[in-house]
């Protein structure tokens, strides 16, 4: 055989499949399976009775945009881009990303080269005959391209390929929750931002009430009408709806420090949010085949099922490494002593041939990471039916509350008025000595509750519209629905 020609370790295909055969005799004996964890789907959780309700549809992207206020949409866009929230759920994106090309990088063949130029000098009596030894000292150079290819005969590199995968996608799942959580926060903070102002404003309505009480009541006691208890007691009720003002006044500021913070802002920003101007939340409905559809609808549950999908390629890829490994490798390239002889055509080298690994004792190793693989599927499948549960269980009170706030409201709204009413008799009575101040002063308290009640009640309307659109994923789409 000429010089120039590539020597093969290529062995023949009785060779290989005694060797296959071999393998196969001797790998790690799998341990029996454990049962695997089953993944609960909305027909075991029953929900269609309590899902009855008005249709309407799925929530868009930008779902705050239909409360017509534009500070509001201002400052979700400005926490979606600046919230450190957002940019760790976006770099654990990009790592899972990162992680699967690393895993998909193995399954293909890699392709190296590599060079080499030593002087060396050999001992006289390392080679037979020693005319054979090189004298002095040498320059040797090795100038090579090399193939290694893992042909994943049992589906291992497949298995963490596809575990890998829906990692990514359950990152990319969990940015969108991260999204979604981010701007229903501030929405929901913005809301209560507007609930604090208007409770302001009763407040600020129930000082004025006080002090014209307050008023009255020494007058008549200047009058002798009126006894001095009954005037401080107007006196100290103005104080105390004084200091109500003052501390709403103090949560106002929190609240828009909160606010700020949620944004990834200094407390400044928060000084600069101005009163809410929201326009009530859309007509209480929910979509058609919810059951169906929800669960490529919210981000949590789908990420949490794509974790569990994962967990099932890692049992796979753990089974696979019981089985041995075919490699196929190769090199080419030329060799030489002294350097001016590697452009010589007698200078060529190379080598191709399978090379065959297999376990045959590894202390426990393989058994212990494929039972923690089984574990850990179990975990994500336990977290994916938890996640599964919550959520079919806040839209269901999500949905209870809303069908019961109107009525709530109505009665509300009938109250304040019948108070209004009756404090306007109680202070002519008192005013034409026909009851005493004890009567004006109940009738003060219930109005200023009657207020407070249906303050509360509309800021509830628009905090539960903000929560359905939550439930109902934010306008979230899987990518395979």
């Amino acid at each position: 055989m000429p010089q120039s020609s590539i020597q093969s370790s290529r062995p023949g295909r009785t060779t290989l499949a005694a060797c296959l055969a071999l393998a196969l005799a001797g790998c790690a004996q799998l341990p029996t399976p454990a049962q695997p964890g089953r993944l609960a789907t909305l027909s075991d959780l029953a929900s269609s009775s309590t899902f009855e309700a008005p249709r309407a549809e799925w929530p868009s992207d930008q779902w705050w945009l239909a409360y017509g206020d534009a500070q509001l949409d201002a400052l979700v866009s400005d926490a979606l881009a600046n919230s450190p929230g957002m940019a760790a759920a976006s770099a654990r994106l990009r790592l899972a990303g990162a992680a699967r090309d690393i895993t998909g990088a193995a399954s293909r063949p890699q392709v190296s080269a590599s060079a080499s130029a030593t002087s060396q000098r050999l001992s006289a009596n390392h080679l037979t005959p020693p005319s054979a030894t090189p004298e002095g000292w040498n320059d040797y150079g090795r100038v090579t391209v090399d193939l290694g290819w893992d042909l994943d005969l049992w589906g291992r590199q497949r298995a963490a390929l596809a575990a890998a995968t829906s990692e990514r996608e359950a990152a990319r799942a969990d940015l969108a929750q991260a999204r979604l959580l981010l701007a229903s926060s501030i929405a929901s903070g913005y809301a209560e931002l507007a609930r604090l102002f208007t409770t302001r404003d009763t407040a600020a309505q129930a000082v004025e009430v006080r002090r014209k009480t307050a008023q009255l009541m020494n007058e008549r006691f200047a009058n002798g009408l009126e006894n001095r208890g009954a005037a401080r007691l107007a006196d100290a009720n103005l104080a105390a709806a004084e200091g109500r003002l003052l501390e709403l006044d103090e949560q106002i500021g929190m609240q828009r420090h909160a606010l700020a913070a949620l944004m990834g802002a200094g407390p400044d920003r928060g000084l600069a949010i101005r009163r809410p101007a929201l326009v009530a939340g859309r007509a209480f409905g929910l979509p058609p085949q919810l059951d169906a559809n929800l669960l490529g609808r919210r981000p949590d549950v789908v990420a949490a099922r794509l974790q569990a999908e994962a967990g099932a390629s890692r049992i796979d890829q753990k089974k696979a490494e019981f089985y041995p490994n075919l490699n196929l490798s190769a090199f080419i390239g030329v060799q030489s002593l002294g350097l001016d002889m590697l452009a010589k055509g007698g200078s060529v080298i190379g080598s191709a041939g399978p090379a065959l690994s297999l376990p045959i004792f590894s202390g426990g190793r393989l058994r212990g990471e494929l039972d923690a693989a089984h574990a850990a599927h179990e975990q994500a499948v336990a977290l994916y039916n938890t996640t599964l549960t919550r959520a079919l269980h806040e839209l269901a009170d999500n949905a209870l509350a809303q069908k019961a706030l109107g009525a709530r409201l109505a009665r509300s709204e009938e109250a304040v008025a019948a108070a209004t009413e009756a404090h306007r008799i109680a202070r002519n009575r008192y005013e034409g000595s026909l009851d005493s101040y004890l009567a004006v002063l109940n009738a003060e308290e219930v109005l200023l509750d009657s207020l407070d009640a249906v303050t509360n009640l509309r800021a509830r309307s628009l905090m539960l519209d903000i929560a359905l659109n939550r439930a109902l994923g934010g306008g979230y789409l899987a990518a395979n629905q």
